[in-house]
Protein backbone atom coordinates (compact mmCIF):
# COMPACT_ATOMS: atom_id res chain seq x y z
CA UNK A 1 0.00 0.00 0.00
CA UNK A 2 3.21 2.42 -0.60
CA UNK A 3 0.95 5.01 -2.73
CA UNK A 4 -1.63 4.94 -0.12
CA UNK A 5 0.61 6.06 1.66
CA UNK A 6 1.90 8.44 0.19
CA UNK A 7 -1.16 9.87 -1.78
CA UNK A 8 -2.41 10.68 1.59
CA UNK A 9 0.29 12.84 2.91
CA UNK A 10 0.18 14.82 -0.26
CA UNK A 11 0.86 18.26 0.37
CA UNK A 12 -2.19 21.02 0.04
CA UNK A 13 -3.85 23.83 1.44
CA UNK A 14 -4.53 23.05 5.46
CA UNK A 15 -6.87 25.84 5.39
CA UNK A 16 -9.30 24.21 2.65
CA UNK A 17 -11.19 22.60 4.32
CA UNK A 18 -11.75 24.34 7.46
CA UNK A 19 -12.87 26.66 5.49
CA UNK A 20 -15.48 24.69 3.24
CA UNK A 21 -16.71 23.28 6.77
CA UNK A 22 -17.75 26.98 7.51
CA UNK A 23 -19.53 27.44 4.19
CA UNK A 24 -21.26 23.74 4.93
CA UNK A 25 -22.51 25.32 8.54
CA UNK A 26 -23.71 28.73 7.62
CA UNK A 27 -25.02 27.36 4.49
CA UNK A 28 -27.44 24.93 6.65
CA UNK A 29 -27.91 27.67 9.64
CA UNK A 30 -29.27 30.11 7.29
CA UNK A 31 -32.84 29.82 7.28
CA UNK A 32 -33.56 26.57 9.52
CA UNK A 33 -35.89 28.05 10.97
CA UNK A 34 -37.93 29.72 8.09
CA UNK A 35 -39.97 27.10 6.43
CA UNK A 36 -43.40 25.48 8.40
CA UNK A 37 -43.55 22.32 10.76
CA UNK A 38 -44.71 19.67 7.94
CA UNK A 39 -46.43 16.69 9.31
CA UNK A 40 -44.06 13.97 9.28
CA UNK A 41 -41.86 17.11 11.34
CA UNK A 42 -44.72 17.31 13.84
CA UNK A 43 -44.78 13.50 14.33
CA UNK A 44 -40.65 14.21 14.96
CA UNK A 45 -41.82 16.57 17.43
CA UNK A 46 -44.70 15.03 19.36
CA UNK A 47 -41.89 11.83 20.11
CA UNK A 48 -39.26 13.99 21.00
CA UNK A 49 -41.72 15.51 23.53
CA UNK A 50 -42.78 12.44 25.61
CA UNK A 51 -40.72 11.17 28.52
CA UNK A 52 -38.69 8.50 27.24
CA UNK A 53 -40.95 5.27 28.40
CA UNK A 54 -43.50 7.14 26.57
CA UNK A 55 -41.19 7.93 23.24
CA UNK A 56 -40.22 3.96 23.27
CA UNK A 57 -43.67 3.39 23.19
CA UNK A 58 -45.31 5.70 20.18
CA UNK A 59 -41.80 4.27 18.41
CA UNK A 60 -43.63 0.74 19.05
CA UNK A 61 -46.98 1.65 18.40
CA UNK A 62 -47.17 3.96 15.95
CA UNK A 63 -43.60 5.11 14.32
CA UNK A 64 -41.99 3.11 11.77
CA UNK A 65 -38.83 4.13 13.02
CA UNK A 66 -36.15 3.32 16.07
CA UNK A 67 -35.89 5.89 18.93
CA UNK A 68 -32.43 6.99 18.46
CA UNK A 69 -32.91 10.41 16.25
CA UNK A 70 -36.11 11.43 18.31
CA UNK A 71 -33.98 10.93 21.75
CA UNK A 72 -30.78 12.80 20.36
CA UNK A 73 -33.53 15.32 19.25
CA UNK A 74 -35.04 15.88 22.83
CA UNK A 75 -31.81 16.05 24.03
CA UNK A 76 -31.67 19.36 21.14
CA UNK A 77 -35.06 20.76 22.33
CA UNK A 78 -34.80 21.24 26.21
CA UNK A 79 -35.63 24.34 26.61
CA UNK A 80 -36.13 25.74 23.64
CA UNK A 81 -38.59 23.85 20.93
CA UNK A 82 -38.18 26.22 18.26
CA UNK A 83 -38.15 24.63 14.86
CA UNK A 84 -35.11 25.55 14.33
CA UNK A 85 -34.22 23.32 17.52
CA UNK A 86 -35.83 20.15 15.91
CA UNK A 87 -34.21 20.50 13.02
CA UNK A 88 -30.33 21.00 14.66
CA UNK A 89 -29.78 17.06 14.94
CA UNK A 90 -30.58 16.49 11.10
CA UNK A 91 -27.91 19.95 10.22
CA UNK A 92 -25.19 18.94 12.59
CA UNK A 93 -25.71 15.18 10.84
CA UNK A 94 -25.28 17.23 7.54
CA UNK A 95 -22.14 18.29 8.78
CA UNK A 96 -20.43 15.14 9.69
CA UNK A 97 -21.50 13.73 6.33
CA UNK A 98 -19.38 17.02 5.29
CA UNK A 99 -16.31 15.96 7.31
CA UNK A 100 -16.50 12.25 6.18
CA UNK A 101 -16.70 13.33 2.76
CA UNK A 102 -13.22 14.82 3.35
CA UNK A 103 -11.86 11.82 5.23
CA UNK A 104 -13.09 9.32 2.54
CA UNK A 105 -11.01 11.18 -0.02
CA UNK A 106 -8.00 11.31 1.89
CA UNK A 107 -7.58 8.28 1.61
CA UNK A 108 -6.48 8.77 -2.05
CA UNK A 109 -5.88 12.37 -2.60
CA UNK A 110 -4.25 15.39 -1.35
CA UNK A 111 -5.83 17.76 0.59
CA UNK A 112 -7.39 20.53 -1.85
CA UNK A 113 -9.16 17.50 -4.17
CA UNK A 114 -10.29 16.44 -0.62
CA UNK A 115 -11.65 19.75 -0.10
CA UNK A 116 -13.19 20.12 -3.21
CA UNK A 117 -15.49 17.22 -3.07
CA UNK A 118 -16.40 18.13 0.64
CA UNK A 119 -17.28 21.93 -0.93
CA UNK A 120 -19.33 19.51 -3.55
CA UNK A 121 -21.03 18.23 -0.27
CA UNK A 122 -21.12 21.36 1.45
CA UNK A 123 -23.07 22.88 -1.36
CA UNK A 124 -25.40 20.20 -2.02
CA UNK A 125 -29.00 21.29 -2.36
CA UNK A 126 -30.09 17.70 -1.71
CA UNK A 127 -27.82 17.48 1.70
CA UNK A 128 -29.57 21.11 2.43
CA UNK A 129 -33.02 20.21 1.94
CA UNK A 130 -32.37 17.01 4.30
CA UNK A 131 -30.01 19.60 6.82
CA UNK A 132 -33.25 21.33 7.23
CA UNK A 133 -35.91 18.85 8.07
CA UNK A 134 -36.41 17.37 11.44
CA UNK A 135 -36.39 13.50 10.00
CA UNK A 136 -34.51 10.85 10.67
CA UNK A 137 -32.82 10.80 6.60
CA UNK A 138 -29.81 12.56 7.48
CA UNK A 139 -29.00 11.36 10.71
CA UNK A 140 -29.32 7.46 9.61
CA UNK A 141 -27.33 8.52 6.65
CA UNK A 142 -24.20 9.70 8.92
CA UNK A 143 -24.29 6.28 10.56
CA UNK A 144 -24.25 4.62 7.14
CA UNK A 145 -21.45 6.37 5.88
CA UNK A 146 -19.46 6.49 8.93
CA UNK A 147 -20.08 2.73 8.62
CA UNK A 148 -18.86 2.61 4.87
CA UNK A 149 -15.32 4.83 5.20
CA UNK A 150 -14.37 2.69 8.21
CA UNK A 151 -14.80 -0.47 6.04
CA UNK A 152 -12.93 1.09 3.63
CA UNK A 153 -10.61 1.82 5.86
CA UNK A 154 -10.38 -1.60 7.65
CA UNK A 155 -10.32 -3.69 4.24
CA UNK A 156 -7.87 -1.96 2.43
CA UNK A 157 -5.22 -0.50 5.28
CA UNK A 158 -5.27 -3.63 7.66
CA UNK A 159 -6.94 -1.39 10.50
CA UNK A 160 -8.35 -3.87 12.86
CA UNK A 161 -9.42 -1.20 15.19
CA UNK A 162 -11.50 -0.33 12.45
CA UNK A 163 -14.42 -3.24 13.10
CA UNK A 164 -15.71 -2.24 16.56
CA UNK A 165 -16.37 0.86 15.69
CA UNK A 166 -17.66 0.16 12.47
CA UNK A 167 -20.12 -2.21 14.70
CA UNK A 168 -20.52 0.90 16.57
CA UNK A 169 -21.79 2.91 13.57
CA UNK A 170 -23.55 0.14 12.01
CA UNK A 171 -25.84 0.03 15.27
CA UNK A 172 -26.51 3.42 15.91
CA UNK A 173 -27.85 3.46 11.90
CA UNK A 174 -29.79 0.46 12.31
CA UNK A 175 -31.32 2.26 15.84
CA UNK A 176 -31.56 5.29 13.92
CA UNK A 177 -33.88 3.85 10.61
CA UNK A 178 -33.76 0.36 8.44
CA UNK A 179 -32.79 2.47 6.02
CA UNK A 180 -29.13 0.98 7.06
CA UNK A 181 -29.41 -1.64 5.80
CA UNK A 182 -28.42 -0.30 2.43
CA UNK A 183 -24.98 0.27 3.21
CA UNK A 184 -24.84 -3.53 3.80
CA UNK A 185 -25.22 -4.73 0.36
CA UNK A 186 -22.57 -2.54 -1.38
CA UNK A 187 -20.42 -3.59 1.34
CA UNK A 188 -20.71 -7.49 0.51
CA UNK A 189 -20.29 -6.43 -3.23
CA UNK A 190 -17.06 -4.75 -2.61
CA UNK A 191 -16.24 -7.88 -0.19
CA UNK A 192 -16.96 -10.44 -2.56
CA UNK A 193 -15.14 -8.49 -5.61
CA UNK A 194 -12.10 -7.71 -4.19
CA UNK A 195 -9.02 -10.22 -3.14
CA UNK A 196 -8.09 -7.44 -0.34
CA UNK A 197 -11.43 -7.75 1.28
CA UNK A 198 -11.97 -11.47 0.48
CA UNK A 199 -9.03 -12.19 2.82
CA UNK A 200 -10.47 -10.24 5.44
CA UNK A 201 -14.32 -10.68 5.27
CA UNK A 202 -14.04 -12.81 8.50
CA UNK A 203 -13.58 -9.39 10.60
CA UNK A 204 -15.95 -7.90 8.67
CA UNK A 205 -18.99 -10.62 9.15
CA UNK A 206 -18.20 -10.38 13.13
CA UNK A 207 -18.19 -6.83 13.13
CA UNK A 208 -21.73 -7.28 10.98
CA UNK A 209 -22.96 -9.88 13.57
CA UNK A 210 -22.21 -7.69 16.48
CA UNK A 211 -23.96 -5.08 15.04
CA UNK A 212 -26.90 -6.75 14.33
CA UNK A 213 -27.05 -8.58 18.14
CA UNK A 214 -27.06 -4.84 19.49
CA UNK A 215 -29.81 -4.19 17.40
CA UNK A 216 -31.99 -7.30 18.55
CA UNK A 217 -33.60 -6.11 21.03
CA UNK A 218 -35.34 -3.59 19.31
CA UNK A 219 -36.17 -5.13 16.11
CA UNK A 220 -37.73 -8.26 18.72
CA UNK A 221 -39.67 -5.51 20.20
CA UNK A 222 -41.07 -3.77 17.07
CA UNK A 223 -41.78 -6.85 14.97
CA UNK A 224 -45.72 -5.95 15.21
CA UNK A 225 -44.68 -2.41 13.87
CA UNK A 226 -42.62 -4.21 11.45
CA UNK A 227 -45.58 -5.51 9.43
CA UNK A 228 -47.35 -2.44 9.38
CA UNK A 229 -44.09 -0.96 7.18
CA UNK A 230 -45.49 -1.64 3.64
CA UNK A 231 -48.67 0.30 4.78
CA UNK A 232 -46.66 3.43 5.67
CA UNK A 233 -45.45 3.74 1.92
CA UNK A 234 -49.41 3.78 0.61
CA UNK A 235 -48.71 6.58 -1.42
CA UNK A 236 -45.94 5.41 -3.28
CA UNK A 237 -46.59 4.30 -6.95
CA UNK A 238 -44.65 1.63 -8.47
CA UNK A 239 -40.90 3.29 -10.45
CA UNK A 240 -41.98 4.53 -13.56
CA UNK A 241 -40.41 7.40 -15.66
CA UNK A 242 -41.23 10.06 -14.39
CA UNK A 243 -40.53 8.91 -10.57
CA UNK A 244 -36.81 7.32 -11.94
CA UNK A 245 -36.50 10.94 -13.09
CA UNK A 246 -36.69 12.52 -10.11
CA UNK A 247 -34.76 10.26 -7.97
CA UNK A 248 -31.94 10.69 -10.44
CA UNK A 249 -31.89 14.50 -10.93
CA UNK A 250 -32.16 14.67 -7.16
CA UNK A 251 -29.23 12.01 -5.85
CA UNK A 252 -27.10 13.37 -9.51
CA UNK A 253 -27.91 17.52 -9.80
CA UNK A 254 -30.89 18.78 -7.75
CA UNK A 255 -33.77 17.70 -5.51
CA UNK A 256 -36.04 20.67 -6.97
CA UNK A 257 -35.59 21.57 -11.07
CA UNK A 258 -33.00 23.89 -12.31
CA UNK A 259 -34.45 23.56 -16.08
CA UNK A 260 -38.26 24.21 -16.03
CA UNK A 261 -39.30 26.34 -12.87
CA UNK A 262 -42.44 24.59 -11.13
CA UNK A 263 -45.54 26.40 -11.14
CA UNK A 264 -45.95 29.88 -9.21
CA UNK A 265 -42.24 30.19 -9.12
CA UNK A 266 -41.16 34.07 -8.93
CA UNK A 267 -37.60 32.75 -11.08
CA UNK A 268 -37.15 31.79 -13.81
CA UNK A 269 -35.73 28.69 -15.11
CA UNK A 270 -32.63 28.08 -17.29
CA UNK A 271 -34.74 27.76 -20.16
CA UNK A 272 -35.54 31.04 -20.30
CA UNK A 273 -32.10 31.99 -21.46
CA UNK A 274 -30.72 29.00 -23.69
CA UNK A 275 -32.71 25.87 -25.52
CA UNK A 276 -33.97 23.42 -22.87
CA UNK A 277 -31.64 20.91 -24.42
CA UNK A 278 -28.56 23.05 -23.85
CA UNK A 279 -29.71 23.60 -20.39
CA UNK A 280 -30.06 19.83 -19.79
CA UNK A 281 -26.47 19.22 -20.92
CA UNK A 282 -25.11 22.15 -18.88
CA UNK A 283 -26.74 21.07 -15.59
CA UNK A 284 -26.85 17.32 -16.12
CA UNK A 285 -23.25 16.29 -18.57
CA UNK A 286 -20.46 17.46 -16.12
CA UNK A 287 -21.51 15.50 -12.95
CA UNK A 288 -21.92 11.98 -15.81
CA UNK A 289 -18.89 13.18 -17.51
CA UNK A 290 -17.14 13.30 -14.18
CA UNK A 291 -18.10 9.67 -13.18
CA UNK A 292 -17.81 8.41 -16.23
CA UNK A 293 -14.10 9.27 -15.93
CA UNK A 294 -13.42 6.98 -12.81
CA UNK A 295 -14.83 4.15 -14.65
CA UNK A 296 -11.13 3.06 -15.76
CA UNK A 297 -10.24 2.99 -11.94
CA UNK A 298 -12.22 0.38 -11.02
CA UNK A 299 -10.19 -2.35 -11.57
CA UNK A 300 -6.31 -0.46 -10.58
CA UNK A 301 -4.48 -1.91 -7.57
CA UNK A 302 -4.08 1.12 -4.79
CA UNK A 303 -5.67 3.97 -3.16
CA UNK A 304 -7.56 5.21 -5.83
CA UNK A 305 -8.89 2.24 -7.33
CA UNK A 306 -10.02 0.98 -3.91
CA UNK A 307 -11.50 3.97 -3.29
CA UNK A 308 -13.42 4.20 -6.57
CA UNK A 309 -14.58 0.61 -6.17
CA UNK A 310 -16.10 1.68 -2.92
CA UNK A 311 -17.55 4.86 -3.83
CA UNK A 312 -19.39 3.33 -6.80
CA UNK A 313 -20.69 0.66 -4.82
CA UNK A 314 -21.77 2.60 -2.14
CA UNK A 315 -24.36 5.15 -4.12
CA UNK A 316 -25.12 2.30 -7.20
CA UNK A 317 -25.52 -0.91 -5.23
CA UNK A 318 -28.79 0.36 -2.95
CA UNK A 319 -30.27 2.25 -5.48
CA UNK A 320 -30.59 -0.53 -8.25
CA UNK A 321 -31.11 -2.44 -4.91
CA UNK A 322 -34.54 -0.14 -3.89
CA UNK A 323 -35.48 0.24 -7.98
CA UNK A 324 -35.99 -3.48 -8.04
CA UNK A 325 -37.56 -4.40 -4.96
CA UNK A 326 -40.10 -1.27 -5.21
CA UNK A 327 -41.88 -3.12 -7.78
CA UNK A 328 -42.83 -5.43 -4.97
CA UNK A 329 -42.84 -3.09 -2.34
CA UNK A 330 -42.70 0.49 -3.59
CA UNK A 331 -40.12 2.61 -2.37
CA UNK A 332 -38.48 4.33 -4.80
CA UNK A 333 -38.39 8.23 -3.51
CA UNK A 334 -35.72 10.38 -3.39
CA UNK A 335 -35.30 11.10 0.27
CA UNK A 336 -34.48 7.52 1.21
CA UNK A 337 -30.57 8.02 -1.27
CA UNK A 338 -29.52 11.16 0.62
CA UNK A 339 -26.67 9.03 2.01
CA UNK A 340 -25.59 9.06 -1.76
CA UNK A 341 -23.75 12.70 -2.09
CA UNK A 342 -20.87 12.02 -0.05
CA UNK A 343 -19.52 8.83 -2.76
CA UNK A 344 -21.08 11.23 -5.84
CA UNK A 345 -18.67 13.96 -4.59
CA UNK A 346 -15.57 11.93 -3.78
CA UNK A 347 -15.54 10.31 -7.46
CA UNK A 348 -16.05 13.54 -8.84
CA UNK A 349 -12.64 14.70 -7.15
CA UNK A 350 -11.17 11.64 -7.96
CA UNK A 351 -11.77 12.33 -11.66
CA UNK A 352 -10.59 16.09 -11.57
CA UNK A 353 -7.70 14.49 -9.91
CA UNK A 354 -7.43 12.15 -12.88
CA UNK A 355 -7.33 15.00 -15.54
CA UNK A 356 -4.86 17.11 -13.65
CA UNK A 357 -2.93 17.03 -17.20
CA UNK A 358 -6.27 18.57 -19.26
CA UNK A 359 -6.41 22.76 -16.94
CA UNK A 360 -8.68 24.00 -18.96
CA UNK A 361 -11.55 21.16 -18.95
CA UNK A 362 -10.75 19.88 -15.59
CA UNK A 363 -11.28 23.99 -14.38
CA UNK A 364 -14.76 23.85 -16.37
CA UNK A 365 -16.09 20.86 -15.27
CA UNK A 366 -15.63 22.10 -11.37
CA UNK A 367 -16.93 25.50 -12.00
CA UNK A 368 -20.08 23.67 -13.69
CA UNK A 369 -20.87 21.30 -10.91
CA UNK A 370 -20.51 24.08 -8.37
CA UNK A 371 -22.11 26.59 -10.84
CA UNK A 372 -24.98 23.62 -10.43
CA UNK A 373 -25.11 23.46 -7.23
CA UNK A 374 -25.65 27.37 -6.45
CA UNK A 375 -28.31 27.74 -8.78
CA UNK A 376 -29.99 24.66 -6.66
CA UNK A 377 -29.67 26.16 -3.56
CA UNK A 378 -30.91 29.48 -4.77
CA UNK A 379 -33.94 27.06 -6.21
CA UNK A 380 -34.41 25.45 -3.38
CA UNK A 381 -34.49 28.59 -0.85
CA UNK A 382 -37.26 29.98 -3.74
CA UNK A 383 -39.32 27.17 -4.50
CA UNK A 384 -38.77 24.40 -2.03
CA UNK A 385 -41.97 24.58 0.47
CA UNK A 386 -43.95 21.61 2.41
CA UNK A 387 -47.20 21.82 4.02
CA UNK A 388 -47.61 25.28 5.51
CA UNK A 389 -49.36 24.53 8.81
CA UNK A 390 -47.68 27.80 10.35
CA UNK A 391 -50.17 29.53 8.10
CA UNK A 392 -52.84 27.32 8.78
CA UNK A 393 -52.71 27.65 12.67
CA UNK A 394 -52.23 31.09 12.44
CA UNK A 395 -55.91 31.68 10.43
CA UNK A 396 -57.35 29.29 12.74
CA UNK A 397 -55.75 31.70 15.67
CA UNK A 398 -57.34 34.57 14.59
CA UNK A 399 -60.48 33.24 15.54
CA UNK A 400 -60.49 30.84 17.94
CA UNK A 401 -61.95 31.41 21.22
CA UNK A 402 -60.78 29.38 24.27
CA UNK A 403 -63.09 26.39 25.23
CA UNK A 404 -65.25 26.93 21.84
CA UNK A 405 -62.73 26.05 19.27
CA UNK A 406 -61.88 22.19 18.24
CA UNK A 407 -59.92 21.45 15.03
CA UNK A 408 -60.01 18.20 14.07
CA UNK A 409 -56.92 17.03 11.74
CA UNK A 410 -57.71 13.98 9.33
CA UNK A 411 -53.96 11.64 9.87
CA UNK A 412 -51.52 13.16 11.63
CA UNK A 413 -52.56 16.32 13.91
CA UNK A 414 -48.83 16.57 15.57
CA UNK A 415 -47.80 19.83 13.32
CA UNK A 416 -51.05 22.17 13.75
CA UNK A 417 -50.55 20.41 18.14
CA UNK A 418 -46.82 21.86 18.21
CA UNK A 419 -48.34 25.09 16.70
CA UNK A 420 -50.92 25.68 18.96
CA UNK A 421 -48.33 24.32 22.08
CA UNK A 422 -46.24 26.84 21.15
CA UNK A 423 -48.10 29.57 20.29
CA UNK A 424 -50.62 28.50 23.53
CA UNK A 425 -53.33 29.08 20.48
CA UNK A 426 -57.43 28.87 22.17
CA UNK A 427 -57.82 25.84 19.81
CA UNK A 428 -58.15 22.29 21.00
CA UNK A 429 -56.42 19.75 18.42
CA UNK A 430 -58.23 16.37 18.38
CA UNK A 431 -56.84 13.66 15.31
CA UNK A 432 -59.11 12.31 13.36
CA UNK A 433 -58.01 7.90 12.79
CA UNK A 434 -57.84 4.91 14.65
CA UNK A 435 -55.43 2.93 16.42
CA UNK A 436 -55.53 -0.24 14.68
CA UNK A 437 -54.20 1.67 11.53
CA UNK A 438 -51.20 4.19 12.63
CA UNK A 439 -50.73 4.97 9.05
CA UNK A 440 -53.83 5.53 8.12
CA UNK A 441 -53.65 3.23 4.43
CA UNK A 442 -56.69 1.35 5.09
CA UNK A 443 -59.62 1.35 7.07
CA UNK A 444 -62.67 -1.68 7.35
CA UNK A 445 -66.18 -0.21 7.24
CA UNK A 446 -66.28 -0.74 11.04
CA UNK A 447 -63.20 1.22 11.78
CA UNK A 448 -64.38 3.79 9.73
CA UNK A 449 -67.24 3.84 11.70
CA UNK A 450 -65.59 3.69 15.00
CA UNK A 451 -63.38 6.70 13.75
CA UNK A 452 -66.16 8.87 12.68
CA UNK A 453 -68.02 8.11 16.20
CA UNK A 454 -65.03 8.99 18.13
CA UNK A 455 -64.73 12.31 16.08
CA UNK A 456 -68.84 13.29 16.88
CA UNK A 457 -67.58 12.91 20.27
CA UNK A 458 -64.56 15.05 19.97
CA UNK A 459 -66.70 17.82 18.20
CA UNK A 460 -69.97 17.71 20.35
CA UNK A 461 -69.23 20.06 23.30
CA UNK A 462 -67.77 22.97 20.07
CA UNK A 463 -70.17 25.75 18.70
CA UNK A 464 -66.98 26.28 16.42
CA UNK A 465 -65.47 22.87 14.36
CA UNK A 466 -62.35 23.18 11.74
CA UNK A 467 -61.74 20.18 10.00
CA UNK A 468 -58.19 20.01 8.64
CA UNK A 469 -57.10 17.83 5.75
CA UNK A 470 -53.87 17.22 4.48
CA UNK A 471 -53.22 15.79 0.75
CA UNK A 472 -56.15 13.57 0.59
CA UNK A 473 -54.47 11.83 -2.08
CA UNK A 474 -55.96 8.10 -1.73
CA UNK A 475 -60.20 7.26 -1.70
CA UNK A 476 -59.54 6.23 1.73
CA UNK A 477 -58.24 9.48 3.31
CA UNK A 478 -61.19 11.46 1.07
CA UNK A 479 -63.88 8.88 3.02
CA UNK A 480 -62.38 10.20 5.94
CA UNK A 481 -62.29 13.84 5.26
CA UNK A 482 -66.01 13.45 4.51
CA UNK A 483 -66.61 11.94 7.55
CA UNK A 484 -65.05 14.34 9.57
CA UNK A 485 -66.76 17.09 7.66
CA UNK A 486 -69.92 15.50 7.81
CA UNK A 487 -69.46 15.12 11.53
CA UNK A 488 -68.54 19.22 11.56
CA UNK A 489 -71.79 19.86 9.94
CA UNK A 490 -74.30 18.04 12.36
CA UNK A 491 -76.24 21.09 14.04
CA UNK A 492 -73.44 23.52 12.28
CA UNK A 493 -73.52 25.61 9.03
CA UNK A 494 -70.23 26.00 7.29
CA UNK A 495 -68.92 29.62 7.08
CA UNK A 496 -65.45 29.57 5.84
CA UNK A 497 -63.54 27.17 3.61
CA UNK A 498 -59.50 27.49 2.31
CA UNK A 499 -56.66 26.01 1.29
CA UNK A 500 -52.90 26.61 1.70
CA UNK A 501 -50.35 25.32 -0.92
CA UNK A 502 -47.35 24.05 -1.00
CA UNK A 503 -44.67 22.24 -3.59
CA UNK A 504 -45.53 18.98 -1.54
CA UNK A 505 -49.12 19.25 -0.74
CA UNK A 506 -51.87 21.10 0.73
CA UNK A 507 -53.68 21.68 3.80
CA UNK A 508 -57.18 22.28 3.45
CA UNK A 509 -59.82 23.89 6.67
CA UNK A 510 -63.50 23.93 6.44
CA UNK A 511 -64.94 25.89 9.12
CA UNK A 512 -68.48 25.15 10.47
CA UNK A 513 -70.58 27.22 13.00
CA UNK A 514 -73.46 26.25 15.50
CA UNK A 515 -76.16 29.30 14.97
CA UNK A 516 -76.60 31.34 17.50
CA UNK A 517 -79.78 30.97 19.76
CA UNK A 518 -82.38 34.22 18.12
CA UNK A 519 -82.57 36.90 20.87
CA UNK A 520 -85.50 36.66 22.91
CA UNK A 521 -88.63 38.45 21.74
CA UNK A 522 -89.83 41.45 23.88
CA UNK A 523 -92.53 41.63 26.17
CA UNK A 524 -95.62 43.08 24.72
CA UNK A 525 -97.78 45.13 26.92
Amino acid sequence: MSDWVSQRRSAGPTWAFPLVLGVAGAVRAIDLGRRSLWTDEGSTWTAASLPVPELLRRCLERDASPPLHYLLTKLAIRGDDSEAMLRAVPMLASLGLVWLTYRLARLALPRGESAFAALLVALSPYQVMYAQEARTYMTVALFGVLGTYLFARGIAADRPRAWPAYAVATALGLWTQSLALLAVPAQAAIALVTPAARRRMLPWLLALAAAALAYAPWAWASREMTAHLASSHWYIDEPDASGVFKVLRAVLVSPVPLVTPPPGSSLPGLERFMPRLLAWALVSFPTLMLLLVTLPMLPRPGARGHVARVAWAAWLVPLLLVFVVSFQKPLFLPRYFVFTTPYLAVLAALALAEIRAARVLRDALAVLVVAAAVLGLLRYRTDYSKEPWRDAAAHLSRSAEAGHTVALVTYDADPLAYYVHRDTLAVEVREVGHPAEPFAAAFTPRQLDELEAKARADAAPFDDVWVLVRSANSEVRREVARRAERVAAEGRVEVERRQWDSASGYVRAVRYQRAAAPDSLPTTR
